[in-house]
């Protein structure tokens, strides 16, 4: 049996990051990450990375983790004894630690649907293996369906538009595609940008069936709509992996996550856990997911790790950013959608909306109506390192609770 002092379950951004922070914080410790993937991915644009063929820049570098003298075993976790503080492998190794960080990520939600095992059918895995195999049928195919409009169905479409001999189609069963992300009037310019570059999209419809023989073949719309697929990809987003914490009797909760306090503690207070897998308690609505960020796990990697053996530092709330540039718009949400019909009728709303313009930026900001202090913005303008810099600076607002007539945008 192996022994060390701290255990790394789960080789992503979360943890490969809590890794080398734990390195950093208790340099005498001895630490040891298993992962199950040969080669771990970098998260940031995966489904733009996999139809644009430059999957292997997203490699994470095991380079650093030798340098630091993390010991890395290519293995899976498949159970935690918490009494004795001991894990086993597929490989039928086990190793007892001191203290553990699962750092266990996500994985595509999964979608009961007929046809989905078809062979031509994928998900956006985060596996580089899996997601080449992707890359290869997509050069080939002629007809393209992609179902979910989100931020990965978006920019898989986005770079497959680029191929002048493969029809895109984008199947979205909400009104409009990014439309969890971004505000109607945002959605609709993003739509009408993907229009421009050959993406046909259709919205408010969901799918019935995927039809085939030996392969997929068309995709079938609740509508009755019948599309031609010669490759179908699943992007309807991710949920937690909570398998092995659940199995260990770690407090989770399925759609949200591992549950952790404040510290990124679960209810083992010898484990930790970080990123996509984690949803802290104070904040986690039962049923219902949260947004998931590799930045937001990089930082809640290093706070974990922090706190292994000595309660040092707080999770800090973080407000959700996103962004996605179509050719010359750039497009950038920080905070809640903003919805500027909420609140309309007879009541006087809670929080109100004003539109600041500043060089190539256009940005809504939502506040609250009794106070002015910022709640959440929406971005237009280019380039991207601008609407990534206001972003920034927003969502610094946003924490800070600045009223928003106090905001510099020029």
């Amino acid at each position: 049996m192996q022994y060390t002092d701290i255990l790394v379950v789960g080789g992503g951004i979360a943890g490969h990051t809590a890794a080398l922070a734990a390195r950093r914080y208790y340099h005498n410790k001895k630490v040891t990450l298993v992962r199950k993937e040969v080669r771990a991915l970098i998260p940031w644009g995966l489904a733009y990375a996999c139809a644009a063929g430059t999957l292997n820049r997203f490699v994470l570098g095991d380079a650093w983790l030798q340098q630091a003298g993390v010991k890395l075993v290519i293995d899976a976790v498949t159970t935690i004894d918490r009494r004795s503080r001991r894990v086993a492998t597929a490989c039928g190794e086990e190793i007892s630690y001191a203290k553990m960080i699962l750092a266990t990520g996500s994985s595509p939600a999964p979608f009961p649907l007929k046809g989905a095992d078809l062979p031509g059918v994928f998900v956006l895995k985060k596996e580089l293996p899996y997601l080449k195999e992707i890359q290869q049928r997509l050069a080939e195919a002629g007809n393209l369906v992609i179902i979910g409009g989100g931020l990965n169905g978006v920019e898989l479409a986005l770079a497959c538009s680029t191929r002048p001999q493969q029809r895109v189609t984008l199947v979205e069963l909400l009104p409009h595609c990014l439309a969890r992300v971004f505000s109607e009037e945002l959605c609709e310019l993003a739509e009408e940008k993907l229009r421009q570059r050959g993406v046909e999209i259709i919205t408010a419809a969901g799918v019935a069936e995927l039809l085939g023989g030996d392969r997929v073949e068309q995709v079938r719309l609740s509508n009755g709509l019948t599309l031609p697929a010669d490759v179908v990809i699943l992007a309807n987003g991710a949920l937690p992996r909570t398998d092995l914490a659940r199995q260990a009797g770690l407090e989770t909760d399925a759609q949200a996550g591992i549950l952790v306090d404040d510290y990124l503690r679960t209810s083992d207070a010898a484990i930790f856990a970080a990123g996509d897998c984690a949803a802290p308690r104070s904040h986690a609505v039962p049923g219902v997911p949260l947004p998931r960020q590799a930045r937001m796990a990089g930082q809640e990697a290093r706070v974990a790790a922090a706190n292994l053996f000595t309660l040092q530092r707080r999770r800090e709330s973080t407000i959700a950013r996103f962004a996605i540039a179509i050719g010359d718009l750039t497009l950038g949400a920080v905070g809640p959608v903003i919805n500027p019909a909420a609140g309309a009728g007879t009541e006087e709303p809670a929080s109100a909306v004003s539109t600041m313009v500043a060089s190539d930026l256009a940005v809504k900001v939502a506040y609250a109506r009794e106070n002015g202090v910022a709640l959440a913005a929406q971005i237009q303008g280019q380039p991207l390192a601008r609407v990534r810099e206001t972003m920034a600076y927003l969502a610094a607002a946003i924490e800070q609770q600045t009223p928003f007539t106090e905001l510099a945008l020029a």
